[in-house]
């Protein structure tokens, strides 16, 4: 599928003619392996994705190592850190990894800003990108400070395997205490306690959600 097939039946946000032939003429299709870095934490942002299909995960480093996870990207959807970084010259503070292998159509940074004035389906999809984002970390503030860790885990694990469209997510403890900012023994304790409660199942290397 060209890029010209790919707006008309992946990208319906993109209406003007002119819009198009642009997209066209300066992006490019690129397919990644699951593990890819698509962003790199400390670079430029050179193009800003827009996923086209599989699943992205946008991650903050911190100083022991240990990576915690920010928000998914999921197809028709782009990374706010990268355009952000892209409108305003600066190095990314996260890092971006293919969960699965994915597609994207990667628009060159340094014409998203003429883009916002002159197309106002994509200044909406930007504006719209940056709602969702938003949302997302109320979401995030809300469960850290009123849900339990448990009931933390299992919206978290019913939502990757909703993303990945699997009942198993092939995770470390290790993985998913970073991910969601807690030690790998209280994961541990935390999925034993969901399987003897029926609501996952237990395999090396995966995790089942019943």
């Amino acid at each position: 599928m060209d890029i010209k097939d790919i707006i008309e039946f992946q990208l319906p946000f993109i209406k003007e003619d002119g819009f198009k032939n642009e997209v066209i003429a300066k992006s490019k299709v690129v397919e990644v392996e699951a593990g890819t870095p698509i962003l790199q934490e400390g670079s430029y942002v050179k193009a800003v994705p827009i996923l086209l299909n599989g699943l992205v995960k946008v991650v903050k480093q911190e100083s022991g190592g240990r990576e915690m996870l920010l928000y998914y990207i999921y197809p028709l959807e782009s990374c706010i850190i990268s355009i952000n970084c892209g409108l305003n010259d600066l190095k990314s503070r996260a890092k971006a990894i293919a969960e699965e292998k994915s597609k994207a159509l990667m628009i060159p940074a340094t014409i998203i800003r003429d883009w916002q004035r002159s197309y106002p389906s994509f200044n909406e999809f930007i504006l719209n990108l940056y709602q969702k984002r938003f949302d997302n970390v109320l979401d995030a503030y809300n469960a850290i400070a009123f849900q339990r860790l448990d009931q933390r885990l299992l919206s978290y694990l019913n939502a990757r395997t909703s993303a990945l469209n699997s009942r198993e997510i092939k995770a470390t403890h290790q993985d998913l205490g970073d991910e969601l900012g807690t030690a790998r023994e209280t994961i541990s304790r935390m999925l034993k306690k969901l399987e003897s409660e029926g609501k996952v199942k237990l395999h090396r290397g995966s995790i089942e959600v019943l």
